[in-house]
This record gives C-alpha cells, structure tokens and sequence, in this order.
C-alpha cells in the first residue's frame, strides 16, 4: 500500500487521501449512529417484550390452573366419590348404572367449564368412564399405556404432565396435551388407585400464543424435558433450554440470544408457576430493526451525496494547487528528451515560483557543462586517435623487428644446393642435415605469413631437432604427441623452436644422461566458441630452481625479458601476447633436478577463420 501511495503523482495523492479520510470519517460515524439507533431500538423492544411476555405467563397459569381447580373439585366432590364407591364396592348392573351417568355428568362439567379441555376420561379397577361425547378408541388400554407406566416408574408423583401427542384414547386424533391425577376413594380399600386424565386442546394454546405474534417472530411452550408442547416448531428447543438456564431469575421473564440456521435471534423466556413449562418469545435481529432499514439507505445515501459533493470540491482545490507543477513536469519531459534551452517561468514567489527558478538555473548550468564537455570530448578523441595511431605503429615495428631477427632466404636456397651435392656424393648425413636446415628456413619464411598450420609448426620443430639429434646423437631424443584433428588449427610460427632449443641448451646439454623432449598439443574447452589450444614442450633435463622459477613466470606474466640468455622464450611469449591478446602466453612449471614444462596457451582458431591481430 504504501508503494502504490509513493508511486500516485501528486493530485492523485491528494484526493485518495482526503477523499479516504473523509470516506472512512463518514461510514464510521454513519455506522457509528445506526448502531446505537439499533441498540435503542433493541433496548425498547426487551423492555416491551419482558411485559408481553409476562402477561401471557400470567394468562396460561390462570387458566392452567383453572383446570387443577376443576380437576380438583371433581376428585373431591362428595356426590361423585359416594357413587363411585357405591359402585367399586358392589360393581352390579344398578350401581354401574348410576356410575356411568355420575361420572358424564361431572366430566360434562368439567370439559364445558373451560375451554382449554379437550376430553376427559376416568379409570378404576372395576372399569372406565367417559362422558360420551366423542367416541372411544376401543384399543386404548390404559394399564399398558405411557400414563400408567409413568405412574410406575415415578409413584411418588400424585399428577404427571405428558407432552403434545395424537389423542389416543378417542378416535378424533386430535393433538392433544394429556394431563393425569391419580387418587384415591375414601370408603374404597379393596382396591388401588384412580386415574383421571384431562386431555388440553393444543389448538386452544397456539391460540393464546397467536395473539402475541405481532410483538415475537415467534412462541413456543416447551416442557422440562425440552419437549415442544405448542407454538412454533422448527426451533431447537433444548438448544432454547440451555441457553436460558444461566439467566433463570425466579420465575420471572429473562432475555439471551439464541442462532439457527444463521439467523440470530433474541429469546425471551418465561416459567409457569401451575405446570413448570417454560414460554420462549423469540425476536430474529433482523425483523426487529427493518424499522431502521429506510435509516440504513439514507445513512447511506447521505454519506455518497457529500462525499460526492467533497470530492467534487476538492479536485477543484487539487487542479489549482497542481497546474504549475503540472507544466513544470511537462517542461521536464522535454528536457529529458535532450533540450535544454526550455525554461519554466512562474511570476509567483512561493515554493512553486522556488522550484522553476532552482530549475532554470539548473538548465542553465547544464547547458554550460554540456558545451565544456562536448569540447572536452572532441579534444580527447583527437588525443586518442593520435595515441592510437603512435601504438599501432610501434607495435607493428616491433613485431617486423622480432620476425625479421631471422630472414634466412639466401641460406635457404645455398642448402637446397647444398642437399643435391650431398645426395650426388653419398654424404647421407649430410643430406639429411642440410634437408632438415632447409625445411627449418623454408617454414621460418613461410611467404611472409605470421599465421601458419600446426602442421607446419611442428614440421619446423621436427626438423630442428632432427638436425640436434644429428649433433647430439643417443644423447638427445624426442617425441611428438598431436592429433591428426589439430593440425590444421592456425598459430603464430615459430613459437615452439625457441622452446625446444631452450630445452636442449639449459636442461639435456648440461645432464650425464641421455635426455627427452616431448612435446604434446591438445584441445581445452572453456565455453561456447571460446576453446583454448595449449602445447607443451617437455624436457627431463636439469630442472628450474623455485625462485628463478617464480621470477620466469612473473616477468612472463607482465611482458618483460629476463635475461639475454632467456630471450627467445620472452619473445615467443610477447609476440603471442601482441598477437592474440594478454590472456594468452607462456608458462613454465618445474621440478628442480627432474623436469621442466613450458606450457603455450593459444586460441583455437581453425582454418579458414580470420585472426584480428591486437594494436
């Protein structure tokens, strides 16, 4: 980010820096304002829905316990107890009689009295009762049914709550929420409990809670066991019973939050004092504050207008600040193109009209250096060509003056002579000499070329020694070692001879026993189109000692001669480096009293291929 701002030119950084803070300034306070409108909005609605959600508690207990008071004027009437003992005790066709209309009689009662009851039904162990409104379910049998494994399970309890399920005892199927009260007949001691069971009308409660769904999204009536009773379903409700468990305040209304299906939802909830249910209000965030939507859009609206109508104010503010330095770039431009008789003229005297004088000066001062320069450049050149001129023609003096230290045309033709007489006469080894001579001064002249083949460099050689051999006789041998792929590779001539004559003058000649010369060429690879050639000449002679040898390769290495007695290595060694450049040479290597290598490195240059000679 900070790179992107270094590289906007200046208007550009002055708007997206403003235009940026302003932005952010607007939609933080923007975001800032509907906040706490939502917060305010959502404080009234918990102080609403706590009373909401209170009153509707307070309406389902008094109308949950109306029914206990009905169920419990009933087990206690004295009228209905004298006929049902009546009947248990002596269970004839008279007293069942009676039984039956008693007990439809008070059931009647008990179902028309309030309008939450659905059904009612009556079981002892001398028979059931109803009231004979609805019919029976004659498959329902209540001592295998959940009510009395309940009782089982949990005698203790005199009153169990079931939760919502399809009536089982009559066949209309409604969904129904089964409320059972187990007593006992005073007068009856020969058998065990009585079971009443009033069945409430789920219908009748989702309608108590409709009429409070224009304050929640949602109502639900959940037992203890996280089972849904009525109201909405589709909702975690043991999820509900966790999340409301830390905030139980007494039984009084108590608000958290509750999220599904990534929707958040504010969750109120209430317990029944008659039944222990809890009520849960349920309010999603986003219903609740679509009031302030319209205030969202025109938050929003506002924001784009003034930051539209800043922006606007501000490029105009950015141009006026930016024009001269506008021009000022421009004018800088074509100095970059090369022309520095521009100026830039600015009749203020602020940091602009500082900046164009500084650069008016500046180009001024410029042109004036690019004058002395030029002048400067072309006397340099003259200098130059002048000295160039004076190099080239004392080097090419020189190297005339090194290859014309031999020019041996006059005894090149006496040998030939010489060869034929010697022939004539039978002188074989003076034939052979005097052969051997000729060819050593026919490739010494070589038609005046200074490049010639390896081929013809070691015929030179080879004919030198021949002619020491002739001298020297067992004392002195020699071998050449060259692949036949090299021989027409190009060097300077006359390289090896001073080389191998070296070898016979300062390592063989001096030695008791017989003496070597090997001489061996061979390819290097550097790089593409960058091998070396490198021949050696090799001699078991005397050897150099390590000082002298130092001091050889050093004066090698920087053009000069070391002594006279050593001047025909030297010139090998500065004709080469003329030739083909510093880089190429000669080097010795040594062992004192064992071996001495003088080691040529050339560039590989086949035939055919053009030489440029260095000056």
């Amino acid at each position: 980010m900070k790179r992107f701002l270094n590289n906007l030119k200046f208007k550009s950084k002055i708007l997206f820096i403003v235009g940026a803070l302003f932005f952010v300034t607007a939609t933080v306070g923007g975001i800032t304002y509907y906040h706490y409108a939502a917060q305010d909005v959502e404080k009234n609605f918990k102080a609403g829905a706590e009373d909401v959600l209170t009153q509707l508690t307070d309406t389902l207990d008094l109308r949950l316990n109306a029914v206990e008071m009905r169920v419990r004027g009933l087990v206690s009437n004295t009228t209905f107890m004298r006929t049902m003992v009546n009947y248990l005790n002596k269970p004839d066709e008279k007293n069942r009689v009676k039984a039956l209309g008693e007990a439809a009689s008070f059931l009647k009662d008990l179902e028309s009295g309030e309008s939450l009851v659905h059904s009612s039904y009556i079981y002892t162990d001398k028979g059931d009762f109803e009231n004979f409104i609805r019919m029976r379910n004659w498959s329902f049998d209540f001592k295998t049914s959940k009510f009395y494994q309940a009782y089982q399970e949990q005698g203790v309890l005199a009153v169990q709550w079931f939760p919502t399920q399809k009536d089982e005892i009559f066949k209309d199927e409604d969904d129904v929420i089964p409320y059972v009260r187990r007593f006992t007949l005073d007068g009856y001691y020969h058998g065990g409990y009585q079971y009443l069971v009033v069945q409430l009308k789920k219908i009748e409660l989702d309608r108590i809670l409709s009429g409070k769904y224009g304050y929640f999204d949602q109502l639900l009536i959940v037992n203890e066991n996280g089972e849904l009773l009525a109201g909405s379903d589709g909702v975690n409700t043991k999820k509900l019973i966790e999340i409301a468990k830390p905030s139980v305040k007494n039984g009084s209304a108590t608000d958290s939050t509750y999220e599904q299906d990534k929707i958040k939802y504010l969750v109120f909830s209430d317990t029944l004092d008659t039944t222990g249910w809890r009520i849960f209000g349920l309010r999603s965030r986003d219903s609740l504050l679509g009031s302030l939507q319209s205030l969202r859009v025109l938050i929003a609206e506002f924001t784009v207008i003034i930051f539209l109508a800043a922006f606007v104010a501000l490029l105009l503010v950015s141009n006026s600040l930016t024009a001269a330095l506008t021009r000022l770039e421009k004018r800088m431009s074509i100095v970059q193109g090369g022309d520095f008789e521009v100026r830039f003229f600015y009749p203020y005297q602020d940091e602009v009209g500082s900046l164009a004088r500084s650069f008016n000066c500046m180009l001024d001062e410029i042109e004036r250096l690019v004058k002395k320069q030029d002048e400067t450049i072309q006397e340099l050149k003259r200098e130059r060509d002048f000295v160039a001129e004076v190099q080239k023609q004392k080097r090419k003096a020189e190297l005339k003056a090194l290859q014309a230290q031999i020019n041996p045309h006059f005894l090149y033709n006496t040998l030939n002579a010489i060869t034929w007489q010697a022939a004539d006469k039978g002188e074989e080894e003076i034939s052979i000499l005097s052969s051997s001579l000729g060819r050593f001064f026919r490739i010494s002249l070589s038609k005046g070329e200074e490049v010639i083949s390896l081929r013809e460099e070691i015929e030179h050689v080879t004919s030198y020694l021949e002619i020491q051999s002739i001298r020297y006789g067992e004392k002195l041998n020699y071998d050449i070692e060259v692949d036949s792929s090299l021989m027409e590779y190009k060097v300077l001539k006359l390289i090896l001879q001073p080389l191998a004559e070296n070898s016979i003058y300062h390592g063989i000649k001096e030695k008791a026993q017989a003496g070597w010369i090997h001489i061996r060429a061979q390819l290097i690879h550097i790089d593409e189109g960058n091998d070396r050639l490198q021949i050696s000449v090799w001699d078991n002679g005397l050897g150099i000692a390590c000082d002298m040898l130092k001091k050889i390769n050093y004066s090698l290495a920087n053009g000069e001669t070391n002594s006279a007695d050593g001047y025909g290595i030297f010139n090998v060694n500065e004709r080469i480096r003329l030739y083909y450049g510093e880089q190429y040479g000669l080097l010795y290597e040594s062992e004192e009293g064992e071996w001495t290598k003088a080691i040529l490195t050339l560039p590989a240059v086949k035939a055919g291929n053009e030489i440029c000679i260095r000056f």
